[in-house]
């Protein structure tokens, strides 16, 4: 998956290299005419390499949000910035002192919007703005702020609009926030809410339609998957679950525990499966090493794929305990085909089940072909 945690190409992180480069330096982002020119006597395409960083909430933010930004229309005009999805790309103390700042302001003005609640029947709306300055220093009580730079700081606050609604007081020194596009935005980390902002601003994307017309279908390729490894690997890998609990597997689903039981039943058969070995500890890590040394024959490349799909049932479920967006959970659903957030939950089990259809049939066909002579 293409997001905003992926590492960076050489030319990508070249241009946030010199683009912080200049800002640790000043306080202030570089003019696109710089950035180019460094760029351009680096054998690139300024304007390429910035079109070529992923992007995400082009429709609410006339130029989305991505690692670097610049005024695409009038590129000469204004200057190349960094956003924390550049930051993150960034060595160093300073650059991850700003991350860690912003993101305690973020804190801060997500605890102030939580005033809402205290009394529905207000018409006036709360004081929901703070202070920067104020703000950070009141929730890292006791923390060494040396590292901080508080013009850097609210360069690069004016620039994050997924989380921040901010502007700068005239000195550029502080400034006045509130918080964003994100509803909430209490994040430890900055991977945490990249995370976040891909999942919010990552426009609804049809799921990849398998079909899957027959409930029965995935409950079928498993049994015959389990009967070739007991005809050609001599043992059988599937164990059974309860009938209440299998049968869940076939049911349709029509709400939000119903996906979430039918996952975890998924999820439980994949975990049983009998495959020799204790490291690592889930079955799905063991498969394909036990599968290619019962059968060298076999296309690991295959395999791989296949049990990779499967693997994203288990990600699904662990995502039921921890429900904050990571990059991990974002690529589950996007390998079975899902729209983040699952709002058809019908839609969803089925593209679950189609998936995993195909994954236990692909072993099927993979083992089949590879069986040993005789």
């Amino acid at each position: 998956m293409s997001g905003l945690l992926d590492p960076l190409d050489e030319a990508q992180q070249l241009l946030v290299d010199t683009v912080w480069d200049q800002f640790a330096k000043a306080e202030t982002f570089p003019a696109y005419r710089y950035v180019e020119y460094v760029m351009r006597r680096a054998g690139h395409n300024a304007e390429a390499v910035l079109k070529s960083f992923p992007n995400v909430g082009i429709t609410y933010n006339s130029n989305g949000y991505q690692a670097a930004g610049w005024f695409a229309h009038r590129p000469f005009e204004g200057p190349v910035w960094l956003t924390l999805a550049g930051l993150h790309h960034v060595r160093g103390d300073e650059a991850q002192a700003i991350c860690r700042t912003l993101l305690l302001f973020m804190k801060a003005v997500t605890a102030a919007q939580e005033q809402i609640l205290q009394n529905p029947f207000a018409f006036d709306l709360p004081a929901l703005e703070l202070d920067l300055r104020e703000a950070v220093t009141a929730r890292s009580a006791g923390m060494d702020h040396g590292l901080v730079r508080w013009g850097a700081v609210v360069a690069v606050a004016e620039r994050e609009w997924p989380g921040l609604r901010f502007h700068a007081q005239p000195d550029a020194s502080t400034g006045r926030g509130r918080a964003g596009h994100l509803p909430t935005a209490d994040f430890d980390t900055t991977e945490q809410y990249l995370a976040a902002v891909t999942a919010a601003l990552r426009p609804p994307a049809p799921s990849e339609g398998l079909p899957f017309s027959d409930p029965r279908a995935l409950v079928r390729s498993v049994n015959f998957f389990d009967v070739t490894c007991e005809l050609i690997l001599g043992s059988r890998m599937v164990e059974l679950l309860p009938i209440d609990r299998s049968s869940l597997l076939v049911l349709d689903v029509d709400s939000e525990d119903g996906l979430l039981a039918g996952i975890a039943a998924l999820a439980e058969l994949l975990a049983r499966l009998a495959v020799p070995g204790k490291n690592p500890a889930h079955a799905l890590g063991r498969i394909t090493d036990h599968l290619i040394g019962e059968l060298p024959s076999m296309d690991r490349t295959a395999v791989e794929r296949a049990v990779h799909t499967l693997d994203q049932v288990r990600v699904l479920r662990n995502s039921s305990i921890h429900t904050k967006p990571g990059a991990t959970l974002l690529e589950a659903y996007e390998a079975l085909g899902l729209v983040y957030p699952v709002r058809d939950y019908a839609v969803a089990w089925d593209s679950i089940r189609a998936h995993a259809d195909g994954a236990f049939s692909r072993l099927q066909e993979e083992i089949q072909a590879a069986r040993l002579p005789g």
